[in-house]
C-alpha cells in the first residue's frame, strides 16, 4: 500500500518532533503529485488561452463539438464568424379582396441563439489557472519544510494550510463539475450545440440528430481530474487530517502532563514549629500548649 498505518510521528521534546523517515517521503510524495497535477492543469489551461484548439481543420463530429463549445472562444482568438443573413420574410397582404379566405399572419423568421459556452469555459479557465497557481507553490512549501523541519508549531500549520488548500481546490472543482454537468440540456443533439454555439454557417456535420450529451459529461469528468486524481486528493485530505490529530494529541499532552492524574497522595502529618498554639483533645476540657 502506498501508505501505511503505523505511527507517523515520535516524540523528540517538548516542542519539536521526530518524523519518520517514510512519513517525510510520504509528504514529499503527495506534494509531487499535486505538483504534477498543477503542471498538467496549467498546460491544459495555456492551450485554450492561446487559441490552440481551432475547429477549421477538424474533421470528426464529435472533435469539432467539443472545440466550439468548449475549447475554442471565436471572439478571444480573433476569429471572425459568418454570420446567419438576414433572413428575410415573405410578406404576404392581408387584403383578401372580397374573397372567403383567411388572411396569412406576419411571424418573424427563427434566428440562431447563441449561449456562448466557451466564453463562459475561458473566464472559468483564468480563474481555475490562479488557483492551481497558487496551489503549486503552497505543495512546493509544503514538501520542503515537511521534508526538513520539525517545530511542532510549524509543522501544524503548514499541515492546516496545506489541508484547507486541497479541500478548497476539491470544492471549487466539484462545483464546476456541477455547473458543466448542467449543459446537457443544450447539447442533446449535434445540431443543438451547433446552433448555440453561434458555428452554423461555417460548420457541417455528417449528422445533426445524434445525442451528444456525452461532451458535457466529460468535460465535469476532466474538471473532476478524470475521477484518479480526484479520490487520490480526498485521500490525501485524509492523511493529512490523521498527521494533524497526532500533533494535536502531541499538543494536549504537553498542557496536562500525565502526572496530573496520578492517585492523590496519602495525608501526612507535619510538625508544628509554632509552640504557642492551642490543642483540644476529644473528651478534654483544658487546652494543652504544644
Amino acid at each position: 500500500m502506498l501508505f501505511g498505518s503505523s505511527d507517523a510521528l515520535i516524540v523528540r521534546d517538548s516542542h519539536h518532533f521526530e518524523i519518520l523517515e517514510k512519513d517525510r517521503n510520504k509528504c514529499a510524495l503527495i506534494a509531487n503529485i499535486i505538483i504534477l497535477q498543477c503542471v498538467l492543469v496549467c498546460l491544459g489551461a495555456l492551450t485554450i488561452l492561446y487559441c490552440v484548439w481551432t475547429p477549421e481543420h477538424s474533421t470528426w463530429d464529435y472533435d469539432k463539438l467539443t472545440r466550439i463549445m468548449y475549447l475554442y472562444d471565436s471572439e478571444a482568438c480573433g476569429y471572425k464568424l459568418r454570420k446567419a443573413k438576414l433572413i428575410s420574410n415573405l410578406q404576404i397582404s392581408n387584403e383578401t379582396y372580397g374573397l372567403d379566405v383567411l388572411p396569412i399572419r406576419w411571424q418573424p423568421a427563427i434566428t440562431t441563439v447563441s449561449t456562448r459556452l466557451s466564453a463562459k469555459t475561458r473566464k472559468y479557465i483564468e480563474l481555475s489557472l490562479s488557483f492551481h497557481v497558487i496551489w503549486c507553490f503552497l505543495a512546493i512549501a509544503f514538501r520542503v519544510i515537511m521534508k526538513n523541519n520539525s517545530n511542532i508549531q510549524v509543522l501544524k500549520i503548514t499541515l492546516d494550510v496545506f489541508f484547507y488548500s486541497c479541500l478548497f481546490i476539491i470544492g471549487f472543482d466539484i462545483s464546476m463539475a456541477i455547473v458543466y454537468v448542467t449543459h446537457i440540456k443544450q447539447s442533446l443533439t449535434k445540431g443543438m450545440i451547433l446552433r448555440y454555439s453561434g458555428w452554423s454557417i461555417d460548420l457541417k456535420l455528417d449528422s445533426y440528430d445524434t445525442f451528444a450529451g456525452w461532451l458535457p459529461i466529460l468535460a465535469s469528468i476532466c474538471w473532476l481530474r478524470g475521477i484518479v486524481f480526484f479520490m487520490a486528493n480526498l485521500y490525501f485530505c485524509k492523511v493529512i487530517t490523521v498527521m494533524l490529530k497526532k500533533i494535536r494529541r502531541r499538543a494536549f499532552k504537553k498542557k496536562w502532563p500525565i502526572d496530573e492524574y496520578n492517585p492523590f497522595p496519602e495525608p501526612r502529618q507535619h510538625q508544628v514549629l509554632d509552640n504557642r498554639i492551642l490543642v483540644y483533645r476529644s473528651g478534654e476540657h483544658i487546652p494543652q500548649v504544644q
